[in-house]
């Protein structure tokens, strides 16, 4: 039983996550988290284990809980913010060289 809730508390934050930034219209919410450092050392590592395991599923489905409630949590924050706030942080970062 323990392990079934697990599962299933995994299922709902992946869902979420894939709501909130995947399917998003908002182009910049996938251009700010995936451009999160702390997203991309996750990503890399579970790109990795897909690759490493034929690509079966998707990256996302080798994420741990912890993983999965740390990318929700970073999710979550980006989609506080309204898309003109994030393209002007956005473009203040990669513009001020």
């Amino acid at each position: 039983m323990f392990f079934k809730r697990k599962r299933e508390d995994a299922d709902k934050i992946r869902d979420e996550l894939i709501n909130l930034i995947d399917n998003s219209k908002e182009t910049i919410y996938k251009i700010a988290f995936y451009s999160n450092p702390e997203v991309e050392a996750i990503m890399n590592r579970l790109v990795s284990v897909w690759e490493h395991n034929n690509r079966q599923g998707r990256p996302i489905d080798y994420a741990n809980i912890t993983e999965l409630k740390k990318l929700l949590k970073i999710a979550k924050n980006i989609v506080k913010k309204s898309p003109a706030e994030l393209w002007a942080e956005y473009s203040r970062e990669y513009t001020s060289s």
